[in-house]
């Protein structure tokens, strides 16, 4: 008999999902994630990890704005600097100090990141918030290039919501990811870790980029912090990502899908911080 679990990871995908390392993945992964560990790493590496729908594509045009000194987008979308998605070839050719986003566990990350004492930004979102997004984004657009022409999620939102609760969507629990995240430091007295809360940088997007700054130590001046926010807000990030960039490493949609911005709201009234 089938487990509550193995319900789940088979009830409304049309996308293949397996169970690695105790964490629920897209099958197309499993090869990538056997080298994972031992892939290289530079000292001067930064890694932005997070859950899906949380922040990458903003928090990680910040990051390369904050590092390059000034607000001027990069030339390619974030997918150019996926650890999971590009292979160790592509990302050996980028420039250093390269900033590389990451939907991963720390126990799946390259063993050389923590030896390294490496830079790593965390950002989480609230799971009400997070959940709406991805379901959304599983439920209601197809990329270009999919064969199937099939959203990968089929099923009803109340469907998704016990899924997503039980952890049965890929990269698995919201809940765990961030526990597993916020006890490196822990575990690893004296690697630092910069967390950042997405609904911070809602509320004060300048503050936030001055803390990554300080962490990063590439304190910038006072009026950069603010043309960077300006940069970056959602409206000026979607259009500059859709009309400027290049598309090489972009994942082109079917016309009527929001891709990647959706809305980039916070809707919950009070913000739900795992702990």
């Amino acid at each position: 008999m089938a487990t509550r679990e193995e319900l789940h990871i088979q009830a409304g995908w049309t996308i293949p999902l397996v169970k690695i390392d105790g964490v629920v993945e897209r099958k197309t992964l499993t090869e990538k994630l056997k080298t994972m560990k031992s892939r290289p790493v530079r000292e001067d590496d930064i890694f932005l990890c997070t859950y899906p729908k949380s922040g990458a594509h903003w928090t990680w045009e910040i990051l390369n704005m904050i590092v390059g000194g000034k607000a001027e987008y990069t030339k390619h979308w974030k997918n150019s600097a996926s650890l999971i998605h590009r292979t160790e070839v592509e990302l050996e050719e980028l420039a250093s100090p390269r900033i590389m986003q990451t939907h991963l566990l720390p126990r799946q990350m390259p063993e050389l990141l923590l030896e390294r004492r490496c830079k790593v930004v965390y950002v989480q979102r609230n799971p009400k918030d997070c959940a709406v997004s991805y379901f959304c984004q599983m439920s209601q657009q197809v990329r270009k290039d999919n064969a199937s022409q099939q959203v990968a999620f089929t099923g009803s939102w109340d469907e998704f919501l016990r899924i997503f609760t039980d952890g049965c969507v890929p990269y698995g629990s919201i809940f765990h990811h961030v526990k597993e995240w916020k006890r490196v430091s822990e575990v690893h007295k004296g690697f630092e870790i910069c967390y950042v809360q997405y609904e911070d940088m809602k509320q004060d997007c300048v503050a936030q980029i001055r803390r990554m700054a300080e962490y990063l130590d590439r304190p910038l001046p006072e009026e950069k912090y603010q043309e960077i926010a300006d940069a970056c807000s959602f409206k000026n990030l979607k259009n500059a990502n859709e009309k400027n960039k290049d598309q090489t490493f972009h994942n082109r949609w079917q016309d009527g899908s929001s891709g990647y911005f959706r809305k980039g709201e916070c809707y919950s009234e009070s913000v739900k911080r795992v702990s």
